[in-house]
């Protein structure tokens, strides 16, 4: 299955963008940096917020399969600074009345996570700038999902003016 995808995944970097369409179901097994690559431009959408007089956080939604977004730091003259990355980012959490076993069981089912992150509402004048972020796993049935989002929780993080830390 790895060499299929594999052969998919090099064959893609030889056609240029957009002269062909790939199928939402493979496009979670193709590296991130090809999937922004090679997804319809109807399917992604943008927010641009300020972070301060100099340095701007543009969110790009991408959704396909599933919504995932890519967080890029700007400087005023659009150079990149940074991309941040929250797949370090815990979106998961055991109830109590879960037992471990079966908290591994789901996550097992969450083969690949794709995080979405939108702008909070801010809460003051002079407040810093906050996303939710909450996870999307892909291919999962409708019962399936349902039975995921038992465990699926939303993280607010805080720009601290290097990068978004959690609350």
């Amino acid at each position: 299955m790895k060499i299929l995808f594999s052969v998919i995944a090099s064959l893609l970097l030889t056609i240029p963008a957009g002269a062909v369409e790939i199928p939402d179901s493979i496009l979670p097994y193709i590296k991130k940096e090809l999937r922004e690559t090679y997804v319809e431009r109807d399917t992604a959408e943008c927010q641009l917020r300020s972070l301060d007089e100099n340095t701007y956080c543009l969110l790009r939604h991408v959704k396909a399969p599933e919504c995932e977004t890519v967080c890029k730091i700007y400087d005023s003259q659009w150079k990149l600074i940074k991309t941040i990355n929250f797949d370090n980012i815990q979106l998961t959490q055991r109830p109590d009345t879960m037992s471990q076993e079966r908290y591994e069981e789901l996550l097992n089912l969450i083969e690949f996570p794709l995080v979405e992150a939108h702008f909070d509402a801010p809460s003051g004048d002079n407040a810093p700038v906050s996303l939710k972020l909450s996870l999307n796993p892909p291919m999962l049935t409708n019962e399936q999902r349902k039975i995921v989002s038992q465990i699926l929780i939303t993280k607010i993080v805080v720009w601290d003016g290097e990068s978004f830390k959690e609350r």
